[in-house]
């Protein structure tokens, strides 16, 4: 199976690998990282499945999520990912995530420009949709600078399993 990379100036996007296990451990462990949601810090068991979920998205045939590690000189700095309910679908889910420690270089901005220039003229999408906490006025600007508008303000408990 064909191994799903991506390169702009800076970053290389690429499927996620069960040994980025400990990386994104680390950045989900941050204090600053987890000031944006609503739940405890997450164990290293539940990072291992969480990785070993994107690792299967990749596996998946006709693909329908695209959640890439965003890595720089090769170290695993974050995650962004166009996500359709269904491979046939025209909309999907857009998120991205990164290390506290890579925030304000224009990282995730550069990784969710070649992202979605991928997703509109490789996967046919036509519409897409992003989920922020309100207080997390970095994302909300990312998305905004990406040509996201406000739709609704809401709550959503869980997306995927």
């Amino acid at each position: 199976m064909n191994r799903m990379e991506l390169r702009t100036e800076r970053l290389v996007l690429r499927d996620f690998q069960r040994e980025d296990t400990p990386s994104v451990f680390a950045y989900h462990s941050k204090p600053a990282y987890l000031e944006h949601y609503r739940q405890p810090p997450p164990t290293q068991e539940d990072v291992r499945a969480f990785v070993a979920m994107l690792c299967g998205w990749a596996q998946e045939v006709p693909r329908a999520k695209y959640q890439l590690a965003i890595t720089l000189d090769s170290r695993v700095i974050g995650t962004c990912g166009v996500r359709k309910q269904a491979p046939e679908d025209t909309s999907a889910e857009y998120g991205c995530e990164l290390d506290p420690a890579f925030w304000g270089h224009g990282y995730a901005r550069e990784a969710s420009r070649a992202l979605l220039e991928f997703g509109f003229q490789s996967l046919d999408l036509k519409r897409l949709f992003a989920l922020t906490q309100p207080g997390n006025l970095g994302a909300i600007r990312l998305a905004e600078s990406l040509g996201f508008h406000r739709v609704t303000e809401g709550r959503y408990e869980r997306l995927y399993p």
